[in-house]
């Protein structure tokens, strides 16, 4: 059991104890002890439990909230309950004198002085409890709705994307419409990584998905497909207009001078790029196997013109 709240509630414990040894220390000081033979042990065993009941409740209060007013409304509440029962229980083995008579007659009504008390309490703490439960509920769907992005880049993650390109495929075949894919990928990535260390990498990274970002429309989807590898879905796109996005969000990384710490050492990345577009595909495995075999293609073709340009 964790205690790190009765710390904060010292204050609240003398006064139960304060409380406590006044009625009990007034009551003998006032009344007189009973002979044992008038003493009911059926009823001080039933008053005596409900008595200890209360104490434990109050405890438990304690143990399991912070300081605050809901806290000390059921702290005073429980308090005057137990007040009722404490004196009830001394009554089994004290008697008061005929002038002190009344005592017995009011010893009943802190009881339910404190469960109004305590009634106001919990419906604070139903407040307070809903104002959490919000909170949790809000925390959690931004933990459920950021499980679907990407940690370094921010972009959407590539389940994310294989859910909307399945929607997209349901959608075209409704409308007998057609959308688009650019996918991409740095060139020589995990030589950088090697080059310049994997914070620089993860930096890259996310510049590159700022400036993919910044070169698509309000109506694209730009996720991280995996290491290096970026994939943006437009819907309702024809071939020419994917074309002519792509290039340009090629032109806009290549042109990236990346600074490396606080030098002005620029490294400009070199990034493959390829598109298509679909229309009556049956899911997404298909398409995405297609798009990274059109990429793995472009490639091959950036290769073959290094080799050229190396060997002229």
């Amino acid at each position: 059991m964790n205690y790190t709240f009765l710390r904060l509630h010292k204050a609240l414990f003398f006064y139960l104890i304060v409380t406590i040894t006044f009625i009990v220390s007034g009551a003998f000081s006032i009344g007189t002890l009973k002979r044992e033979f008038e003493f009911d042990w059926f009823d001080a065993m039933g008053e005596g439990g409900i008595t200890l009941m209360t104490l434990i409740w109050i405890f438990f209060t304690l143990v399991s909230r912070p300081a605050g007013r809901v806290t000390n409304l059921l702290f005073i509440g429980l308090t005057l309950t137990h007040v009722s029962m404490l004196l009830d229980f001394l009554d089994e083995f004290v008697r008061y004198p005929q002038d002190w008579a009344w005592l017995t007659t009011i010893e009943s009504l802190p009881a339910p002085v404190g469960m109004v008390i305590m009634t106001f309490a919990l419906y604070h703490w139903h407040q307070e409890q809903n104002s959490i439960n919000n909170q949790l509920r809000r925390t959690e769907r931004f933990y459920r709705e950021h499980s679907l992005t990407d940690f370094i880049t921010g972009l959407y993650s590539a389940d994310y994307m294989k859910n909307q390109i399945t929607l997209e495929i349901n959608h075209n075949k409704a409308q007998n419409s057609s959308f688009a894919l650019v996918m991409l990928d740095i060139r020589k990535f995990s030589q950088f990584n090697e080059h310049y260390g994997y914070k620089n990498g993860d930096n890259l990274l996310r510049e590159v998905a700022l400036l993919i970002t910044m070169n698509i429309r309000d109506s694209d989807l730009a996720c991280r497909y995996a290491s290096d590898r970026f994939i943006v879905l437009m819907p309702n796109t024809h071939q020419s207009t994917a074309d002519e996005i792509a290039q340009q969000i090629k032109q806009s990384i290549e042109h990236l001078a990346y600074k490396l710490d606080s030098t002005s050492q620029a490294i400009y990345s070199q990034v493959n790029t390829c598109s298509h577009q679909y229309r009556g595909w049956d899911n997404f495995e298909e398409i995405l196997a297609d798009i990274n075999q059109h990429l793995l293609l472009a490639k091959s073709v950036s290769r073959q013109s290094d080799s050229k340009r190396l060997s002229a």
